[in-house]
């Protein structure tokens, strides 16, 4: 039987009516951002609070999320990776915190980028990220694509509709589970920097012949392991033992989507989700996809650790 399909809007229908204009809200400067996107190459002056250098790209989508979001009315409250502070206005009632541009040292060589946005209820930030109330991430790949977890699970849609917003991103509505058995994965960090357990656990992985995916975007890397099933990683490394991932912008979120998706995420000693947060900027090591992978990949971290 045929599968109806659906516009994101007829999906947010039964959602809160605030939230469903924000979620709207975000598809539409997703599409921005994807059009603009051709037309920006090249650095800016700037550096972000990582120290890492800004393409214009980073600059223009953080400043067009952040405005978007703040004259809403819908959000007091935005935290990206790209700023120092958080930024309020007088009005609203969520709480954003937002990669605007995950991956963009991908632009010039024309490979997946994405934005990475998670939503919380009238929370100061930083906020735990079991206190979500969705999340999300958009892939600029070969179409536009959301990723949207609510509490109900994961739907998919794809920016395939004439509409604006909300309109334009089209769905079959179904609630999306990672699948069995898995058969991808992805590891980022140089692989001589990978602590003992990594090392081991990626071997296994081989043996079974998962196959390597990995790209250097996160959610680009990720979507992998949504559609196909696996596990993926940014590990904590000998000379990075809190990983790469930013806890409020990156892991945060895409934990979320994960354990509405039937995976589990963790810190190699625990749920993401369940970590209290201590700064905008804490990073965290970062394990998910597969749920019995995930707990495999723990058990053998937990045996490494008591080894040491």
């Amino acid at each position: 039987m045929a599968v109806k399909e659906s516009t994101l809007a007829e999906l947010m229908s039964s959602e809160d009516r605030s939230l469903s204009k924000l979620v709207t809200l975000l598809a539409d400067l997703a599409v921005q951002v994807q059009q603009r996107i051709p037309r920006e190459l090249g650095f800016s002056a700037g550096v972000n609070v990582y120290g890492e250098k800004q393409l214009e790209m980073d600059v223009w989508s953080n400043e067009l999320f952040t405005k978007k979001l703040l004259k809403s009315n819908l959000v007091r409250r935005v935290a990206s990776e790209e700023m120092e502070d958080v930024a309020e206005s007088k009005t609203g009632e969520y709480s954003i915190v937002l990669d605007p541009l995950d991956g963009s040292s991908n632009l010039k060589s024309n490979n997946l980028l994405g934005t990475i946005v998670g939503v919380y209820h009238d929370k100061p930030l930083p906020a735990k990220g079991r206190d979500l109330q969705a999340a999300m991430y958009f892939l600029y790949g070969p179409y536009l694509q959301l990723v949207l977890a609510l509490k109900d699970g994961v739907r998919l849609s794809a920016a395939a509709g004439r509409g604006v917003g909300a309109r334009r991103f089209v769905s079959d509505g179904l609630i999306h589970k990672l699948p069995r058995p898995p058969t991808v994965y992805g590891v980022g960090g140089l692989r001589e920097k990978w602590t003992p357990a990594v090392r081991q656990f990626v071997e296994c992985l081989e043996r079974r012949k998962l196959s390597l995916r990995y790209g250097g975007s996160f959610v680009g890397d990720y979507n992998q392991v949504l559609f196909k099933g696996g596990f993926f990683a940014y590990p904590e490394l000998t000379d990075s033992p809190q990983g790469k991932y930013r806890l409020q912008f990156e892991s945060n979120p895409v934990a979320f989507i994960t354990e509405k998706a039937g995976g589990r995420a963790s810190t190699g000693t625990g749920n993401i989700l369940d970590v209290e947060p201590s700064s905008i900027v804490q990073r965290v090591p970062t394990y998910l996809g597969d749920a019995e992978l995930v707990l495999e990949f723990q058990s053998l971290y937990k045996s490494k650790s008591q080894q040491a």
